[in-house]
C-alpha cells in the first residue's frame, strides 16, 4: 500500500497572503513493517517481559507512595486531597484515587461530604 501525502505553505512577507505549494511524500507500508522488531513474534516475548517489568515498576511506586500517604496521615493526624497532591507533586485525580485505595482497603476513613471540608484520619489498627 503506498500513500501520498500533500502538504505545504508559504507566506509572503506581512502582506498575510499564502501561496500553497504541493509537497509529495510517498510512503511504502510493506517496506516499513519489515523493518519494525516489535511485529517480529520473536521479539514479541521480550516485548512482554519489558511490559510485565513496567506494570510491576509502577505498581511497586503506588505501594511506596500509598505508604508515605499513610505515614504522613499518622504523623499528622489527618491528611487532604491537596496535602496528597503537594507530597509528591501529582494531580487531583491522581491523589484521590490513592486515597480511596486507602479508604478501600481500611487504612483511612474519609470525614466529609465535598469540597475543602473533605479530610482523611487514619483508621485505628484493629487487634485480633
Amino acid at each position: 500500500m503506498i500513500i501520498t501525502i500533500f502538504a505545504g505553505l508559504i507566506f509572503l512577507g506581512g502582506l498575510g497572503v499564502g501561496v500553497g505549494i504541493a509537497t509529495a511524500v510517498r510512503i511504502d507500508r510493506a517496506s516499513t513493517t519489515d523493518s519494525n522488531p516489535f511485529l517480529d513474534e520473536a521479539d514479541s516475548e521480550v516485548a512482554d517481559e519489558l511490559r510485565a517489568e513496567g506494570a510491576q515498576s509502577v505498581q511497586e511506586r503506588i505501594e511506596r507512595r500509598k505508604g508515605k500517604i499513610l505515614a504522613q496521615a499518622v504523623a499528622q493526624g489527618r491528611i487532604t486531597n491537596d496535602g496528597v497532591e503537594d507530597l509528591f507533586c501529582i494531580s487531583n485525580a491522581t491523589a484521590r484515587n490513592y486515597l480511596s485505595q486507602l479508604v478501600v482497603e481500611g487504612h483511612l476513613e474519609k470525614v466529609g461530604t465535598t469540597g475543602r471540608g473533605v479530610y482523611y484520619v487514619p483508621t485505628p489498627p484493629i487487634n485480633t
